[in-house]
């Protein structure tokens, strides 16, 4: 021997006993019993950010509060006086969670997935448009007054304006996740509190969900869209919500079926994406909806019947519209003429429900044979009753969804930079 310690080579890669160990371990990753933590997120960080700093980003920005899964403002201003109360008196006041991404000039930019209600609150303090309430007096004392204003309101000392603009709120941040895991945290946030059922539409993430939104910006919630030119409830995801139901009846054709929670989950959850056929049929569709309500020679429908579309009418106007695509302008308006008087000449109380639904699908089949002629359905109209209907179907149970708790406007959404 020369002293040197002989070693052993290490085993291949082909030993017999390595590969029984790597084939106990992929049968441990589809083992329903091995305890496994899958697709984990990546770690959140905690920073503190003071009141005045949200403030600025807010009004710079920096902060996005209008992601599209996003709720409207809905807490009242007695709620939001209330968490700038806790503020100043220093009570908790949970975290908000932001999703850090980056706008087309490389600039972050924080997606408010929970705390909207809460920042809007300390924006509208900062701004003037809601006051500190004392809980003793009761008398109120605001953080900015207007010229306007000074002799009728009280202005809070800057010793306190001092004290407030440095409250340290806790935000939490998630850096690199992608737009699924975005909703997905929204969602678990979210558990818990009430959530309307477009809410809850509007968190799901998938290629027909994403082709929605885009949808619901161009035609609807755009400058002069949809939402301002028809006397429409688009609060709380509403718009989303009946652009969907819209879709669900047309990509369902021929069958005629009418949507519920559940089965609008599913549907919109789906993995595959809208065929470019279909997609420009939708957008021939609302492009021909935002022409017949504005023209005057097309818009006798949205005139001499009823100002205010209910949202089953705006779903069922557009499937009309989807049925009727090679018929000529003036017999579409005049379609949508007859099914507008039609349905509201049958029942009083026009909702999403099984009974407008399927009488709603008689009216189009009709007017598919003559656009141009008045329907006669063989119902008989039905009396809006003043007590209160006891729900016994599954249809019957998503009225809900078109009757949300009254929301107080609270102007519009500041402008946000956008993201890539």
């Amino acid at each position: 021997m020369n002293g040197i310690s002989s070693v052993s080579p290490p085993k291949s890669t082909t030993d017999p006993e390595l590969d029984e160990l790597e084939d106990d371990f992929e049968s441990d990753v589809d083992d329903p019993s091995v305890f496994k933590i899958r697709h984990p997120l990546k770690r959140a960080s905690a920073v503190l950010l003071t009141a005045k700093q949200l403030h600025e980003m807010i009004h710079e920005g920096h902060i996005d509060l209008n992601p599209p899964y996003q709720r409207d403002v809905v807490w009242p201003d007695s709620k939001q006086i209330g968490l700038i109360d806790s503020l100043f008196r220093n009570f908790y006041v949970p975290p908000v969670v932001f999703a850090v991404t980056k706008d087309e000039d490389g600039a972050p930019v924080r997606i408010c997935v929970d705390g909207k209600q809460r920042l809007t609150s300390i924006q509208k303090f900062f701004d003037g448009q809601i006051p500190h309430k004392d809980p003793v007096t009761k008398r109120l004392f605001w953080y900015t007054i207007s010229e306007q204003s000074r002799s009728s309101r009280n202005e809070i000392p800057e010793k306190y304006k001092k004290e407030f603009a440095e409250k340290s709120i806790t935000c939490v941040e998630y850096s690199d996740i992608d737009p699924a895991q975005e909703r997905e945290i929204f969602q678990r946030v979210q558990l818990g509190m009430t959530l309307t059922a477009a809410e809850k539409l509007q968190a799901i993430s998938s290629p027909y969900a994403e082709w929605l939104s885009e949808l619901e910006s161009r035609h609807v919630t755009v400058e002069n869209g949809l939402s301002h030119v028809l006397e429409w409830d688009t609060k709380r995801g509403r718009d989303y919500q009946n652009l969907a139901h819209f879709i669900f009846c047309c990509d369902r054709l021929p069958i005629e079926d009418l949507p519920t929670p559940h089965k609008l989950e599913v549907w919109l959850s789906r993995e595959d994406p809208p065929t470019e056929s279909f997609k420009r049929d939708i957008e021939e569709v609302l492009t021909d909806f935002w022409n017949m309500a504005t023209e005057p020679s097309l818009n006798e429908a949205f005139r001499l019947v009823n100002k205010r579309i209910a949202p089953v009418e705006f779903v069922f106007i557009a499937v009309l519209l989807y049925q009727l695509r090679g018929y000529s302008r003036d017999a579409r308006a005049k379609a949508i003429y007859h099914l507008r008087k039609s349905i509201r000449e049958q029942f009083a109380d026009v909702r999403m429900n099984t009974k407008v639904g399927k009488a709603m699908w008689a009216i189009i089949n009709i007017l598919q044979v003559n656009p141009s002629a008045p329907v006669h359905l063989d119902h008989q109209p039905v009396i809006k009753s003043t007590k209160k209907r006891k729900r016994n179907s599954r249809m019957d149970s998503s009225d809900d969804e078109y009757k949300p708790d009254p929301v107080r406007h609270l102007g519009k959404p500041l402008k946000t930079r956008g993201r890539k």
